[in-house]
């Protein structure tokens, strides 16, 4: 019987050496997925810098460049109505005739990259506004 409870007792500390070898492996864990979401929250947040300094410069050359901004609303004007004719939008020529293309983007609601690649890969590509 005192053989049983040694060995009862000896599987116990076992079982609790276990737990406390998962439970500092899992600390351990923990603590290098913290680092890795610190790091990783830094350089995003790097990265969202850069772009809104891009975008501030950006902003910056094209307010300079926008002399006129009545005629600039004009232009936008008659570009919306030729958006809703049945045919869709003809993004390259869209582009060609000078509209902005982030104005040309948000009135397809599509993104700024993809209208670009749209109007780079096709000739004569007609877009639909969503």
């Amino acid at each position: 019987m005192t053989l049983f409870f040694i060995l009862l007792s000896a599987g116990f500390c076992y079982a609790l050496l276990l737990l406390f070898k998962q439970q500092t492996l899992m600390r351990e864990r923990i603590e290098n997925l913290e680092t890795e979401k610190r790091e990783m929250e830094q350089l995003l947040l790097a990265f969202m810098e850069n772009v809104n300094r891009i975008d501030d410069d950006r902003d910056e050359t094209r307010t300079e460049g926008n002399t006129d901004p009545v005629n600039h609303v004009a232009v936008r004007d008659t570009a919306s109505e030729k958006e809703d004719a049945p045919g869709g939008v003809d993004v390259k020529a869209r582009l060609e005739q000078g509209e902005d293309l982030d104005a040309l983007a948000r009135s397809l609601n599509r993104g700024a990259g993809e209208v670009a690649l749209i109007a780079k890969l096709s000739k004569e590509t007609t877009v639909a506004p969503r």
